[in-house]
């Protein structure tokens, strides 16, 4: 009876695998014999290429062919052969849906030509963070996938120095259309008429694009209905009411454009006056911006069928305003309003009425704001999933601790009177934490961090880099669940790491940079027992022997990243291509 479960038909083994929900649960059955392996590569829907060891063209044809239904393949900073690769991916047959080639040193264009030539279904190409990105790029990016539906190509990294005096040839380059090596103007013109199908696209960080690339995009995409431009030093707010005017089926905006002169010289292309054409606009994302009260006023006047704001680090509008608009969109769903120094506990219990819906808020740099705050949100708010407050208050005040919150990510770091006291009450009111950032809270403990560990047991991720008082995660710590641990530059010591080893059995990823407290006798306690564990960095723990790394590769062969204290070093066991 005990062998019965050997001849299950596969497809009972494909649903019982299905049911563990993400790919990288699916390594520990690949484990367990071929035929499991062979059952979890056909199920596997993304992949990861990093290692540049991936050169040889037999390597290549045999990894593919071991994934039948992959929908995704990132190569983030991968610096092997991308066009060799995107090839192969074409004579494979998959039927591909994203490619991310990010942090790539340049376009592989003739692997992007021969890819779009036999793979019809791609819809989304993230080309973000190039380190060399220009118009012939876009050109041939157009060409190769005209029926692409999302398109990123944000932040490429050419040096380009300091960009906040722009002089006036580079201006001048600039606005007539066209910057050597760059993406201008007529590259996304170019982009924009050959585009049919485009959605999406996410142009943020090119400095030499201008008010016209925002003109072209929105007149000539006609199913665009996203557009991100932030850090576009040449967009004005001018811009910004083109794109506007010339979409009205807009339903997310994200930009922060500033008051330079434009190529459109007119005093009617006003943000204020065109936010009434944009009658689906559900995200605005002004961040960093100069925003009046009048330009909050237009946007209640224009009605707009808001559920999403982001006013990070903007600077002229006023409690009063800030009140008016959520007064009128109290069904907002992300509320972003990072830097708003006229905050107060006061202020919040008179905006805590009209944030009802709100699951998502951030108030990072907020520094009047303390427990209450905290608390009051947490109380009002039901469907609060989210809460950033980091360098705010928080840890004056008493805590009230009478309520049970849905939320599951808190981002608390960097405020300087946090207590374990304070720590304990979140954990109370808090139980179904999943992600907790309390990095550099100077005052937390053991004692405090024990209290998130027994109350919050679906809590996957804990961050307490610089927490240089916390030696351990609690005499009696839970965090069964724990899979991601950041600790670096804090008090964890070796007798911490025992108490990880016997808690935390499916820790995935450990960050112990700059722990004085670790020695080679800690890091083999939890290399020992956490089987699971991917990825390790002990850079500068200088109390660690090296000769402990060797040890570390041979024992523990789920590993597939270790720095050790003195440099990046990669395991044996990395594989060519790892599945996330």
């Amino acid at each position: 009876m005990a062998d019965q479960w050997e001849y299950l038909p596969e497809e009972c083994w494909e649903s019982v695998f299905n049911r563990l929900g993400h790919n990288r649960h699916l390594e520990a059955p690949s484990l367990v014999c071929k035929r499991f392996l062979s059952i979890c590569n056909r199920l596997r829907s993304s992949l990861t290429v990093s290692d540049p060891t991936v050169l040889l063209h037999e390597d290549i044809s045999r990894l593919i062919r071991r994934f039948h239904l992959l929908k995704r393949i990132d190569f983030v900073e991968f610096h092997g052969d991308a066009d060799l690769l995107l090839r192969e991916i074409g004579r494979s047959g998959l039927n591909l849906e994203v490619l991310n080639l990010s942090k790539q040193r340049r376009v592989p264009v003739q692997g992007m030509k021969e890819l779009g030539a036999k793979v019809k279904t791609l819809r989304v190409l993230i080309c973000s963070r190039q380190c060399s990105l220009q118009d012939s790029d876009l050109i041939a990016i157009a060409d190769s996938f005209p029926s692409l539906q999302e398109l990123d190509i944000s932040y490429p990294e050419q040096d380009f120095g300091s960009l906040t005096k722009i002089d006036s040839i580079e201006y001048e380059c600039a606005v007539s259309g066209s910057f050597p090596g760059t993406v201008s103007d007529v590259g996304i013109a170019m982009l924009s008429s050959k585009f049919q199908r485009l959605c999406r696209i996410d142009v943020s960080g090119n400095h030499f694009i201008t008010d016209r690339s925002l003109l072209s995009l929105s007149s000539k995409c006609v199913f665009l209905r996203e557009i991100a431009a932030r850090d576009c030093s040449l967009i004005s707010e001018i811009g910004i009411a083109l794109a506007i005017r010339h979409n009205p089926h807009l339903i997310s905006l994200s930009v922060n454009g500033s008051k330079i002169p434009s190529a459109f010289s007119s005093s009617s292309f006003t943000i204020e006056s065109s936010l009434i054409c944009g009658r689906a606009l559900c995200t605005l994302d002004f961040s960093q911006m100069s925003i009046s009260d009048d330009l909050l006023s237009s946007i209640i006047q224009a009605g707009l069928p808001l559920l999403n704001l982001a006013l990070s680090r903007c600077r002229g509008f006023t409690f009063a305003g800030l009140s008016l608009l959520l007064c009128k969109y109290c069904s907002l769903n992300y509320l972003d309003i990072e830097g708003a120094a006229f905050l107060t506990d006061q202020s919040m219990l008179e905006l805590s009425q009209y944030l009802h819906d709100v699951k998502f808020i951030n108030l990072n740099s907020c520094s009047n704001l303390s427990n209450s705050a905290f608390f009051l949100l947490v109380k009002a708010c039901p469907y609060l999933e989210e809460i950033r407050m980091e360098r705010t208050n928080l840890g004056k005040e008493d805590c009230p601790s009478d309520m049970n919150s849905q939320l599951q990510n808190l981002k608390l770091s960097w405020n300087k009177s946090l207590s374990d006291k304070t720590l304990q009450k979140i954990a109370m009111v808090c139980p179904n934490l999943r992600s907790l950032d309390i990095s550099h809270c100077w005052g937390i403990t053991g004692e405090g961090i024990g209290y998130i560990g027994m109350n919050c047991c679906e809590i996957k991720m804990l961050k307490v880099n610089g927490c240089s008082r916390l030696r351990n995660l609690g005499m009696n710590s839970g965090f069964s669940k724990l899979e991601v641990l950041y600790a670096s530059e804090s008090g964890i010591d070796d007798d911490g790491l025992r108490m990880i080893r016997h808690s935390c059995r499916w820790l995935l990823r450990l960050n112990l940079e700059g722990c004085l407290g670790v020695t080679a006798e800690g890091v083999k306690e939890v290399v020992t027992n956490c089987k699971a564990i991917k990825e390790i960095s002990l850079k500068k723990c200088c109390n660690v022997a090296s000769d402990v790394i060797p040890w570390m590769v041979i024992t523990r062969p789920s590993l597939r990243k270790l720095i050790p204290p003195g440099m990046e070093k990669k395991t044996k066991s990395q594989r060519p291509a790892t599945a996330p």
